[in-house]
């Protein structure tokens, strides 16, 4: 059976005060490399993973190769599974959002609409996420492949593959470091086999 892992990135500056990154670059902080130090602990009875891909964002790249560190295993890139780009809301905090654009956040939490001056909607957000997914997924030559993206993108994979409307999305955010884990039972067809912060 074909295994996808589902990555998100280690912790930033930004997400360690809540502020909203986006395709923002920010890099990891050392806390996220430590946290990715410690997955890649974790996954060492699964290691080598026959293929890896990673958002083109510095914070998910940079997770991948600490992940994979010790591996030759070739990184590949794919601005698909970037994080949503939130407009202008990138680099601001809940509260600074909210000051400004009055219940958008609420309306996102509770019924999934993404209205983010100057981001993307909810629909665009799939629309390229899924492909990248689709495209990487339902390739034969692998066994164990992880994709490293962001909170957002881990959401909308998460909530496709269980099935559930996009609306939902907000619920299947990873944390950081977390991991889904998903199992390919053809090509279209998927199951969520394991999720959690770590895999224990």
């Amino acid at each position: 059976m074909q295994l996808i892992y589902i990555v998100r990135h280690g912790e930033t500056d930004w997400n360690k005060f809540r502020k909203y990154q986006g395709q923002t670059d920010v890099p990891m902080n050392e806390a996220g490399r430590s946290q990715a130090a410690a997955l890649a602990e974790k996954l060492r009875g699964v290691l080598p993973f026959d293929r890896v891909v990673a958002s083109d964002l510095s914070r998910a790249v940079e997770t991948a190769r600490i992940i994979c560190g010790g591996f030759d295993i070739p990184i590949h890139t794919d601005k698909g599974f970037r994080e949503i780009d939130f407009g202008q809301w990138e680099g601001l905090d809940m509260k600074a959002i909210e000051e400004r654009w009055p219940g958008r956040l609420q309306e996102w939490f509770t019924n999934g609409r993404l209205n983010v001056p100057g981001g993307e909607t909810e629909e665009q957000l799939f629309e390229r996420v899924w492909g990248s997914f689709r495209h990487w997924a339902d390739m034969t030559d692998y066994q164990k492949m992880a994709i490293v993206c962001h909170g957002g993108t881990s959401g909308v994979l998460i909530s496709s593959v269980k099935g559930r409307p996009l609306h939902e999305m907000s619920r299947y955010m990873l944390k950081n470091m977390g991991v889904c884990v998903v199992a390919v039972e053809g090509p279209g067809r998927y199951a969520i086999e394991e999720m959690g912060e770590l895999l224990r």
